[in-house]
């Protein structure tokens, strides 16, 4: 039964994505494989009844789903611990990293961060933003001018923003940004507060200082699926870096 009901629930949370994300959200698949799975093992079990499993392989499978919920309980900490980043007033510069786009307007996620941006421009006027992000499928204008847009709606002189319209993720944003401030600068990172702490991670790795997060909020029933995706994403970083490190 409990496989039943938890598949019911991954594919009910997997169309709900898609209603508020579209079906291009980043990793969605995840969602509806595990119903899937779910449902499949819930088949098996009607059908054939429980497996016959020896204490031996019981306690491997239980040992392992404890390993990956303690993994699992340690990054979600560390994301939640950089969820209320600020940073310090005075910075030399921000990049805000690009979100989607629908058409020429913001997704809610990209609002939130051009909002807390605007903000800490306002509070800082010798600070300037690099907006980092380029064009990508559904869009009509690059992530990159659509921040430029709004934030000279909000009062923000344009000599102070700068446009790095050729990134698709995280470190090419972060790449691509670091190109256009002069060395030694003092950054912040505005991005959802989801996010903060692997685009901080992200910046250090790649041999940045002086680097502060700023978290924008985000509130939308895509959070436990945004938060779950940066866990997957810390885990592919971490073996991806491990395996190219070891050859």
């Amino acid at each position: 039964m409990i496989f039943l009901v938890l598949g019911i629930l991954f594919l009910f949370y997997y169309f709900l994505c898609t209603k508020f994300g579209g079906f291009h959200l980043s990793m969605l698949f995840i969602w509806l494989a595990a119903g899937l799975a779910c449902l499949l093992l819930a088949a098996v079990e009607y059908w054939f009844g429980r497996i016959p499993v020896s204490q031996g392989v019981r306690m491997c499978i239980i040992c392992f789903f404890l390993a990956v919920l303690a993994a699992f309980a340690a990054a979600e900490g560390l994301i939640i611990s950089s969820m209320r980043a600020r940073g310090p007033a005075g910075l030399d510069a921000l990049i805000v990293l690009g979100a989607a786009v629908r058409g020429t307007k913001p997704t809610r996620a990209l609002k939130h961060r051009i909002e807390t941006a605007a903000e800490y421009l306002k509070k800082n006027p010798d600070t300037m933003a690099v907006l980092s992000g380029g064009r990508g499928r559904g869009e009509n204008i690059s992530e990159a001018d659509c921040m430029i847009r709004e934030l000279e709606k909000r009062g923000i002189r344009k000599t102070r923003l700068l446009a790095e319209d050729q990134s698709h993720d995280t470190e090419e944003n972060i790449r691509n940004s670091y190109r256009m401030i002069p060395a030694g600068a003092k950054v912040g990172i505005v991005t959802n507060n989801f996010h903060v702490f692997r685009a901080v991670r992200i910046a250090k790795k790649m041999g940045y200082r002086q680097i502060y997060g700023i978290a924008a909020p985000y509130k939308s029933v895509l959070l436990p699926h945004y938060m779950v995706r940066e866990f997957l994403s810390i885990v592919w970083e971490l073996a991806f870096n491990r395996k190219r490190n070891s050859k």
